[in-house]
């Protein structure tokens, strides 16, 4: 199998395994499962398998303490914040609103580059970034009164996903990408596992098959899709990535459709659709700068973990 087409394919595998979590948590919430015990098994038993495939294939290795204490940090309080928020906001919204809403963050990343002086915003990118906030406007639609809690924790989501990214520009040019999500997942671990004792919500009182979609987002939508993630990157480069990894909410939609019967007002398919062309246009410009390496946005599209 060529190079490009075995990329191609693992990018497709970690897009889809991304798109099947927000419908897990869906369903293990259904079982009793809460956010706070969800997410610190989420991570707890990501942070093992990975840390086993990586000793397995000798890819282990200790970073710099500088470095260790940055991805751990980043995992403990950036992570520890973006997934509460996602994961909440799929208790009162519907999938497509919360992944949608979510997708903003590449329109976001760019005006952020911009504001830190790595990169210039040119005037398609900006007309992009247009788009991506007129697309969250009515995908959030105030106006037919649906904007509610949901959509704000999806949008806090997006925001800081979009630190977190940002943040993580200077390790991950030091640190190789699966190596830095393993270290990542640990510091959210700890952060999920400190925050459960002290509220005591972990209580393991659901339905049992509630383990079957806790183990399904940890091994496919985390472990699976951030290993193929990797091996797909470094085979045909971040700018095909990123266009591949528009299947991630395309796959979230269509499944919320077929499984949960959710499906969007016609206003919000519009908003849906301006804000997926913005990320197109976001992803697609590091095609025509393929010289200019400035931000780990364009380097590197670091995957939700």
């Amino acid at each position: 199998m060529e190079r490009s087409t075995k990329g191609v394919l693992f990018l497709v595998a970690s897009a889809v395994s991304f798109g099947f979590m927000p419908i897990f948590a869906k369903l293990a919430y259904q079982t009793g499962v809460g956010v706070d015990e969800l997410l610190f098994l989420r991570f707890l038993v990501a942070f093992a398998v990975m840390g086993a495939f990586l000793s397995s294939t000798r890819r282990i290795a200790l970073p710099s303490s500088r470095d260790l204490a940055i991805l751990l940090g980043l995992g403990a309080i950036a992570y520890f914040l973006q997934s509460s928020f996602y994961f909440t906001s799929l208790l009162y919204s519907p999938v497509p609103i919360v992944v949608l809403v979510l997708y903003t963050y590449p329109a976001f990343v760019t005006v952020g580059s911009h504001l830190l002086g790595w990169e210039r915003i040119t005037r398609r990118v900006a007309v992009s970034v247009a788009t991506a906030v007129v697309g969250l406007i009515l995908v959030a639609n105030p106006f037919g009164n649906s904007l509610g809690l949901g959509a704000v924790l999806a949008l806090l989501a997006s925001i800081t996903y979009t630190v977190y990214i940002l943040s993580s520009s200077g390790v991950l040019k030091r640190v190789r990408g699966e190596l830095a999500s393993f270290y990542v997942m640990g510091g959210a671990c700890l952060s999920f596992g400190v925050a459960d004792l002290a509220t005591g919500s972990t209580s393991l009182g659901w339905q049992p098959y509630g383990w079957v979609w806790i183990i399904l987002i940890a091994l496919v939508s985390t472990v699976l899709a951030v290993t193929t993630f990797f091996l797909g990157l470094a085979l045909i480069g971040p700018s095909r990535s990123s266009l591949i990894s528009l299947l991630e909410p395309l796959t979230s939609v269509t499944l919320s459709f077929l499984i949960f019967g959710e499906i969007l007002a016609t206003i919000q398919a519009v908003g849906g659709a301006m804000i997926l062309l913005s990320a197109l246009v976001v992803a697609t410009r590091s095609s025509s700068k393929s010289g200019r390496r400035k931000t780990v946005a364009k380097e590197t599209p670091d995957p939700p973990v």
